[in-house]
């Protein structure tokens, strides 16, 4: 391939190259105190690191902080907790694409909002590029022993809608008035599951409704939500349901109550 031909290649083309290059990659970490094994942020980058480079990729990341907290253990200490939303640039320089990923981190000391921030990092990489441990997430058997990945839907070139910046006057509503004569709309019964879908994720993540309606509308950078089409609302529902196991997957791990 000549160096001009190398130039013209597109991103996914060249994000496709770099997922055939790696193999399977191991868990090298243990958490003692709960009893299972786990893949490091620090081995995802190993991986990745030279074959971006090498790619001409790069890869720029930001977090919105969710919420933090502070619970007491088993044995009356502090324990403080934080959740947040990473979202990561891809760019090549002339192309760009956008994926995001929630994380949630606990530290006796300061170092929650790190440690939220390196697990929503770590598992966008790892579901970017597909990299197996050779464990079935499913299988109920692998929870102690296995950090669980999940699928990250947000693909910014494959969701056709327009956000509305104004949402104080939704309550915990995250759609305003439809025009009914619009064909293929959203019936109500998906905005209610969406709705619901929302509540709950803000639950966990012990933040407000708005806040998390915030962060759907960055996966879903052009949705119109007063003019909702049929099948966005079934990709929002599937993107809605990974982020809450996403989110509950982690709490178990990190031995937190799940709230009902």
């Amino acid at each position: 391939m000549t160096e001009e031909n190398k130039n013209n290649v597109s991103l996914v083309k060249t994000l496709s190259e770099v997922q055939k290059e790696l193999d399977k990659i191991e868990k090298d970490g243990k958490n003692n105190r709960q009893g299972f094994e786990y893949v490091s942020e620090a081995q995802v980058k190993a991986k990745l690191q030279k074959k971006l480079a090498e790619h001409g990729i790069m890869i720029i990341p930001s977090y919105e902080i969710l919420n933090t907290w502070v619970n007491q253990t088993n044995n009356g200490k502090s324990m403080n907790y934080a959740s947040v939303m990473g979202k990561f640039k891809l760019t090549n320089g002339t192309e760009g694409l956008v994926g995001s990923m929630p994380g949630i981190g606990m530290d006796s000391g300061d170092k929650a909002i790190y440690k939220a921030e390196t697990g929503a990092q770590k598992n966008f990489l790892m579901q970017l590029f597909l990299m197996s441990t050779g464990d079935d997430p499913e299988n109920d058997n692998n929870w102690n022993n296995q950090q669980p990945q999940y699928n990250n839907y947000n693909q910014n070139s494959y969701n056709n809608y327009q956000p509305q910046n104004q949402y104080s006057n939704q309550s915990n509503n995250a759609f305003g008035n439809f025009a009914k004569s619009q064909p293929k709309l959203a019936n109500e019964t998906k905005k209610k599951v969406i709705n619901e879908q929302l509540s709950r994720l803000s639950d966990l993540n012990q933040t407000d409704f708005s806040k998390s309606l915030a962060a759907l509308q960055s996966h879903f950078p052009n949705v119109d939500f007063n003019r909702l089409a049929d099948s966005s609302a079934d990709n929002m529902i599937a993107f809605l349901n990974k982020q809450i196991d996403t989110t509950k997957a982690t709490l178990k791990q990190l031995g937190v109550e799940i709230p009902e």
